[in-house]
């Protein structure tokens, strides 16, 4: 117990419950994806963590060794905050060059490599050129580790069974612990020394204690990046709900002023050929407020043709914001869920109203109009799927779409009024 006081102070659990707080999101992410699978990465987080806690008071119960930044709770918080980011895109050279550097310095040894099943990745410390950063594996003993997922411990360097000829590595001894990613063997962590002989238990353990910790470091980081490659994906099919009707109901009115006003229907051609461009095009998911402001207009002239006077649109938008990206395909949807739901059951004339915002780092966006609202005891299925839909890209999707890339506090308002009105409204965080 007296250990523990010793060594969880207030800023070692502050770091502590960082570490938690990371690992507790990708755990609810990777549950929301694949909710069968809640025990198995449970689990996976439940050994994550007592990773964290256990390095220090392994190293604590070895014995006398020499000094390392590993030797607290906090130097072992340091390690994993200072590394995990470097394994956001997989295990490749570059990260592996950052991380050994970190390694090297906390754990205090001569030198340290990663490697991946064929390759150095990472070399630090004192060594010999004829094992080059890049170039293939030259010790056997690194490629018995690889191949049968055992830590290999080495006292002299015939024992290393270097297949170059003549080399002169001043390196004597080291530690060669596989590194894992969901079970398979992905390449080793290395510790080496100049000296004879087999390193002290403490290093052996800390060695182990590091790559324990990095393999759980890397497996996170896929999971993470299959997790984005999914929302990505997810992303892509919410956009590209289009639904031909209101293809159909546009051609249906230019061919109603066609005979009466040609050149009017012209213009509505011009206008649908524009608008048809921008909603089967591959413009991304972000888009200049000013252009999707454009492909919105284009929409208004043609609804007004369907509609005739029955309709006004106002804009009310400040200024210098034009060239500020936001979500493609947002503010249509809702600008036609006000008009078909909201002004066109109305015996009157109605209007929409548009209001774009800056406050302070964020972009507020509305869409309000004077039509028949919503009843109270309907307001609840307004987000249901099929709910008011604009183009076929209904209000449901662009407040998933909302929550997806910015989170939940980003998604979709909608107030209104019955008889009254309505007012939807979001707002987006602003990059800097």
């Amino acid at each position: 117990m007296s250990l523990f006081r010793k060594r969880f102070n207030r800023q070692h659990l502050k770091k502590y419950a960082i570490l938690l707080l990371v690992q507790v999101s990708l755990y609810i992410a990777l549950v929301y994806r694949n909710p069968k699978m809640w025990f198995e990465y449970l689990l996976f987080l439940s050994v994550g963590l007592i990773s964290l806690g256990l390095v220090p008071y392994i190293i604590e119960r070895s014995g006398p060794r020499s000094k390392t930044r590993l030797d607290s709770i906090e130097g072992t918080m340091d390690f994993a905050e200072q590394t995990l980011p470097y394994f956001r895109e997989g295990l490749d050279s570059e990260s592996a060059m950052i991380v050994a550097e970190i390694i090297k310095d906390i754990a205090n040894i001569p030198a340290v490599a990663i490697t991946d099943r064929k390759n150095v990745l990472a070399f630090i410390g004192e060594g010999c050129d004829k094992h080059p950063v890049g170039g293939p594996i030259r010790t056997q003993a690194t490629l018995d580790a690889i191949a049968d997922g055992e830590m290999h411990i080495i006292g002299n360097k015939a024992e290393f069974n270097c297949k170059l000829e003549n080399c002169e590595c001043p390196l004597a001894s080291a530690i060669i612990v596989p590194l894992l990613n969901k079970g398979s063997i992905i390449g080793c962590l290395k510790f080496y020394d100049i000296k004879k002989g087999e390193m002290s238990k403490a290093k052996i353990k800390l060695a182990v204690g590091i790559g324990k910790m990095l393999s759980m470091q890397i497996e996170l980081a896929d999971y993470d990046r299959q997790y984005q490659l999914s929302t990505e994906a997810k992303l892509d099919a919410l956009q590209a709900q289009i639904n031909p009707h209101f293809l159909f109901n546009s051609l249906n009115t230019i061919n109603m002023y066609i005979n009466k006003e040609p050149q009017y229907a012209r213009q509505l051609i011009i206008r649908l050929s524009t608008l048809l461009r921008y909603l089967l095009g591959t413009y991304g998911r972000f888009i200049p407020l000013a252009k999707e402001l454009s492909y919105l207009e284009d929409y208004i002239v043609i609804e007004n043709a369907r509609y005739l006077d029955k309709l006004s649109v106002d804009f009310n938008i400040d200024a210098n914001i034009d060239d500020i990206e936001i979500p493609v395909f947002t503010i249509q949807p809702l600008v036609h869920n006000a008009i078909m739901h909201g002004i066109l059951p109305k015996d009157s004339h109605g209007r929409v109203t548009i209001n774009i915002s800056r406050l302070k780092d964020e972009l507020i966006i509305s869409v309000e109009d004077d039509g028949v609202g919503i009843k109270e005891e309907d307001m609840e299925k307004v987000f249901e799927p099929g709910n008011g839909s604009g183009c076929g890209i209904g209000v449901s999707n662009v407040d998933e779409r909302l929550k997806i890339l910015y989170g939940s506090e980003y998604g979709l308002s909608i107030k209104s009024r019955y008889m009254k009105g309505t007012i939807a409204s979001f707002k987006i965080p602003i990059s800097q």
